[in-house]
Formats: C-alpha cells, structure tokens, sequence
C-alpha cells in the first residue's frame, strides 16, 4: 500500500480519537434548522456565510465539553485551562462561538483566549471542531442547492480553501472539503484556485504512488490530491488531510500556497 502518513503515532491517536467524537457527533447531532435560504442572492460566496442555523445549543455546548475532556485526558496540563474554558460557556459565549467558529474567525478567538488568560488557540480549536457535525448536516441539507453554486475556489458551503481532493473509485478527481464534507467534481487537470489548465503542475512524491500535489504557476496555489483506489482501508476526508500535512510542507517550500479568493471559475 503507498505510504501517505508520516505524523508521529502519539498525535495520530489523538486525532483518531478527535474523528472518532467527531462520527459519534455527527450519529447523535440533532437536526437543524436553516433560516435564509430563499434570501441567498451571492451565488459565489459561500452558502453557510449567508444562512442562519438554528441548533440546539446545550448539545453544542456537550460537544465542546467532550472535546476538552479529551483533550485533557491526554495533556494533562490543559486541564486547568479546559475547565476554565467550559466554566466561561454561558448562553451567549455559546451562541457567539458557534457563530464565528462557521466564519473561522480567529481575531475573535484570540481575543477571547487573551482577554480569559488561555491558550491561544484553545477556544478556536473547540469551538471550529464542535461546530463541523452542524455543517455536516447543513451541507447535505444543502446538496441539491450547492450543485447550482457559482463557487470560487473555496469549498462552496462553509468556504474552506479549496486544498485536499480525492480520485474517486471512477477515477474523477472530487474536491472535498475536510471540515463540512462537501464535495464537487472538478476537471482532473485544471487548478482548483483559478481554472486554469495550462499552467498546472503535476508533482509526485517519491514512493507514495497515491500522493500528487496539483501547483499551479499562474495563480501560486496547490491542491493534494489523493488516489484512495490505492488504499484498502477507507479514511476520512478529515484524518486523510492531516494525514497527508507533509504535502502541505512541500507544496509550500516550493513557493505554492493557498491564494486569495479572486472569483469564480
């Protein structure tokens, strides 16, 4: 089987357990309303920036308590900062964190962190991982409208940069955003960022035949891109992507990165 995964075996539990809450959340999430939906006149920006969620907040509020336990159990000197996290959890805590953790804003949630005398990337880090079993819903909720989306190159529901696809068993590349797990088919040769084809780059990584990077010179952007029909065991988009971080590394020290929304394509 080709070699994808080079993080160190400590860190790869966490983040298997992390999944692991993440699939009992997404089992046990109770359904969400979506307000908005026939007031959405951006057909590029992304959906959930443009649409309320209405949820249960005491069940958000229990997914962020597990996720602190868990974080706790195995660094045992975040505990005093975890429960200092949850004891701050009031109703509007919940409600401004679960609003900004879809808009991945971090200039909120290092405040917060700075203001309250945590780790700074503690409340960002509960928060965003609480929120996904909610735009896990919404985006399949959404699946037939997010088909007609004029997107750009980000993920067209929540608006994660457009960086990790997969060849599928039918040998289509999908994009698939890691964080709400939507995905979109786009052409196998063509750059993510901007649509162009001319000035993509295919680059291989040695000794892991499923493992490609897609660079584009035109717009500086990359995409890993990853042939699951060469693995036997199926992963998550999720654990896949931080499974393949050392792609991230090398796309980067060669000059790629992850570019500016300019439009559609």
């Amino acid at each position: 089987m080709a070699k994808i995964n080079v993080l160190d075996s400590e860190y790869e539990k966490l983040q298997k357990d992390i999944q692991a809450l993440n699939d009992k959340w997404s089992e046990q999430c109770s359904d969400i309303i979506i307000n908005g939906i026939e007031k959405i006149k951006d057909m590029k920006a992304p959906y959930l920036s443009q649409l309320e969620l209405a949820i249960d907040f005491h069940q958000y509020r229990s997914f962020i308590e597990e996720l602190l336990a868990l974080i706790s159990c195995n660094k045992s000197e975040l505990k005093i900062s975890a429960d200092k996290a949850i004891s701050l959890l009031n109703d509007d805590v919940l409600q401004r964190w679960f609003k900004e953790a879809i808009a991945v804003n971090d200039i909120y949630f290092k405040k917060f962190a700075e203001e309250n005398d945590l780790p700074e990337w503690l409340p960002m880090f509960a928060a965003e991982h609480a929120v996904r079993p909610y735009l896990q819903k919404a985006a399949e909720k959404l699946k037939d409208k997010l088909k007609k989306s004029d997107h750009n190159h980000g993920c067209p529901s929540c608006g994660e940069p457009a960086r990790f696809a997969i060849i599928d068993k039918s040998g289509k590349k999908e994009l698939t955003c890691p964080r709400c797990l939507h995905s979109w088919e786009e052409k196998k040769i063509s750059c993510a960022h901007c649509g162009t084809e001319g000035d993509l780059v295919i680059i291989k990584i040695e000794e892991e035949e499923s493992a490609e990077i897609h660079a584009c010179h035109k717009c500086k952007g990359y995409t890993k891109v990853i042939d699951v029909r060469q693995m036997f065991k199926k992963e998550s988009p999720t654990l896949l992507d931080i499974k393949s971080i050392h792609l991230d590394y090398i796309a980067q020290e060669k000059g790629f990165g992850i570019p500016e929304v300019t439009g559609a394509h």
